[in-house]
């Protein structure tokens, strides 16, 4: 229980966020320059929760920390930089989190969910009951607690009040209310985090990482509830291209499929043929063409991997979604300048 656990504290300096972004990075590997890891499993049993709290402070989140004495800690984060937003996601053990008064930042908000079938969260007189996936938002610019009976993964969302406030006729009402989490932006919103772990180079560019905070700024105001112009706005800039994302990238796992096709999509996705035919011809290209690339491009990255030379063109064919042998040749020659064993005899010849 609670009740009987222990507080602990780190006492730490106050940094400026530039400074524990820093610390950030010094204190965990890296996959790359905006992405940290940390693991509790990597510190000593009795300074896990310290350093904790530490890598929460290091987020800009100075917390109070109150976990059962008899339960094993066990925490895990990841800590996504981009402009404009910081993206924190991983493991809690039970525990109740109180924000403490001596790291407060006034402009910054926090959207968090998670998969705890029971959660509490409280600001002054507010509180709010929280169930799986539901979603909450917070500012850290004041005293809150969170409480977490079971452990549970968690993703926070912190970003700048300013980015989004001036789309919402009453922003502080939105403090600590829960949000549930089969309202529609909130699920598209849970998906597109989602996408962007799953892509390796969906972030691979200042423009890339832009695009992706404006489409999550968006999708948050039409979980908040936007006003009637700003929703329209943000369903029209986000939602669309949230939606064709995740069909081109459903469609590219199932390449090797010779039924692929537009209806086959349209189910995944609880939409008509004709919805998905206009998300893609938006984009400038047609379902059609999209997949017939994609195939042609997987095609080609076998067939000039020296690993696979024994294996026939039919064969390689087959197994990226061409039915039709000689629709592939054409389709291949048109894309590529030469025929599928031109490419092969290239890659294979000694340079």
């Amino acid at each position: 229980m609670i009740a009987s656990s222990r507080v602990y504290r780190l006492n730490l300096p106050a940094c400026s966020r530039d400074q524990c972004q820093i610390g950030i990075s010094q204190a965990m590997p890296q996959r790359g320059p905006q992405v940290a890891h940390f693991s509790t499993d990597d510190v000593a049993p009795r300074e896990r929760i310290a350093a904790w709290r530490a890598l929460l402070f290091q987020s800009s989140l100075d917390v109070e920390i109150a976990h059962p004495a008899d339960i094993p800690f066990r925490a895990t984060a990841t800590v996504r930089e981009l402009p404009g937003l910081r993206i924190l996601s991983g493991t809690s053990p039970a525990a109740t989190y109180r924000r403490s008064t001596t790291r407060i930042e006034a402009d910054d908000i926090t959207l968090q969910f998670g998969s705890a079938d029971h959660a509490a969260a409280s600001l002054h007189r507010r509180e709010a009951d929280i169930a799986r996936y539901d979603a909450f938002l917070l500012p850290c610019g004041d005293r809150a607690t969170i409480h977490l009976p079971q452990a549970s993964r968690f993703v926070a969302l912190r970003l700048p009040r300013a980015a989004i406030a001036q789309n919402l006729a009453s922003f502080e009402d939105n403090y600590c209310r829960r949000i549930l989490q089969d309202t529609p932006a909130l699920s598209v919103l849970r998906r597109y985090l989602g996408l962007l772990d799953d892509v390796t180079d969906a972030l691979a560019t200042p423009e890339l990482q832009h695009t992706a905070v404006m489409h999550i700024y968006d999708l948050i105001v039409m979980t908040l509830g936007a006003t009637s112009d700003a929703a329209e706005a943000a369903k029209g800039r986000s939602l669309r291209a949230i939606r064709l994302k995740a069909m081109k990238d459903d469609a590219a796992r199932n390449l090797d499929d010779p039924e692929l096709s537009v209806r086959t999509i349209a189910a995944q996705h609880k939409v008509t043929p004709r919805y998905v035919q206009r998300l893609f011809e938006e984009s400038g290209e047609t379902f059609t063409e999209y997949v017939v690339a994609q195939r042609l491009t997987r095609a080609n990255r076998l067939l000039t991997n020296p690993r696979l030379t024994g294996r026939t063109v039919t064969s390689i064919a087959l197994e990226v979604g061409f039915g039709d042998l000689s629709y592939f040749n054409r389709a291949f020659r048109k894309r590529f300048g030469a025929t599928p064993s031109d490419v092969r005899a290239t890659a294979s010849s000694p340079s």
